[in-house]
C-alpha cells in the first residue's frame, strides 16, 4: 500500500481583460496613442503582454514560492500522519498472508484494511483541499494587486481600455499603432512589491530573471 506524494503544479491565473475594443481608421500621420491620450481625444486603448507579467512580477514569484513551501509542508505533515496507518495495514497484510490466520481474523484484517484505506483517502482529499483553497487565495491576491495598479495607471495615463494580448495576440481584433504599457505595468507593480530574500540574485534561478535576461536585485 504505497502513498503518493502530492504533486500540485503552482498554477499562478491571471486574470484577461477582454472588453468591447473601440474601432478608429486613422490616416497617415496619426497621433500615437500616448499622444492621443495626452491631449484626450477619443478613447485610448493600451494592452499587456499577460505572458510576461506571468513572468517578471515580484509578487506572483513571491506567491508561488509561499504556495510550493506550503505543498512541501502539507505532503510532509500527510506523509508523518499516515505513517502510523500504513504500518497497521501492512501488519495485517502479512498476518492474513502468513497462513496462521482463521477464517474469522482474515475477516476482521480485511475490513480493518479497508476501513485504513478509506481514513487514507480522506486524509489526502482534506489535503488536496487545504492546497486547493491555498491556491484559489493566491489567485484572489494577483488579481486584486492587477486591478488596482492597472486603475491606477490608466488614470494617470489617460487610458480608457487596457487589453490583454497573448503570444497569439487574443484579445486584440483591430487597432491602429498598439500601445504596449507591459514593461510600465510591471515597473509599477514590482516597485510596490518586492521580491522576497529566498529569491534575490544569490539563489536565483535563470526563471527568476528579469526580461532584458538580469537579475536586478528589487
Amino acid at each position: 500500500m504505497n502513498s503518493n506524494k502530492l504533486f500540485w503544479p503552482v498554477v499562478a491565473v491571471l486574470g484577461v481583460w477582454l472588453t468591447a475594443l473601440t474601432v478608429a481608421e486613422v490616416g497617415e500621420g496619426a497621433e500615437s496613442p500616448a499622444e492621443r491620450a495626452a491631449r484626450g481625444s477619443g478613447p485610448v486603448v493600451a494592452y499587456v503582454h499577460g505572458d510576461s507579467l506571468q513572468r517578471s512580477l515580484n509578487l506572483l514569484k513571491n506567491l508561488q514560492a509561499n504556495l510550493r513551501m506550503l505543498m512541501d509542508e502539507r505532503d510532509a505533515q500527510l506523509q508523518q500522519d499516515a505513517a502510523p496507518l500504513q504500518d497497521e495495514a501492512q501488519e495485517l497484510i502479512n498476518y492474513a498472508n502468513s497462513g496462521q490466520a482463521t477464517d474469522d481474523e482474515l475477516a476482521i484484517a480485511e475490513s480493518r484494511v479497508r476501513a485504513i484505506e478509506s481514513e487514507l483517502r480522506a486524509m489526502q482529499m482534506a489535503a488536496e483541499n487545504d492546497l486547493l483553497v491555498a491556491e484559489q487565495n493566491m489567485q484572489a491576491v494577483i488579481a486584486e494587486a492587477l486591478r488596482r495598479h492597472l486603475a491606477a495607471h490608466a488614470e494617470e495615463e489617460g487610458i480608457d481600455v487596457i487589453l490583454n494580448w497573448g503570444l497569439s495576440g487574443e484579445g486584440v481584433l483591430y487597432g491602429t499603432e498598439p500601445w504596449d504599457i507591459t514593461d510600465d505595468v510591471i515597473a509599477r507593480i514590482n516597485d510596490a512589491h518586492d521580491l522576497s530574500p529566498a529569491l534575490t540574485p544569490s539563489g536565483a534561478s535563470a526563471d527568476d530573471a528579469t526580461p532584458d535576461g538580469s537579475n536586478d536585485a528589487p
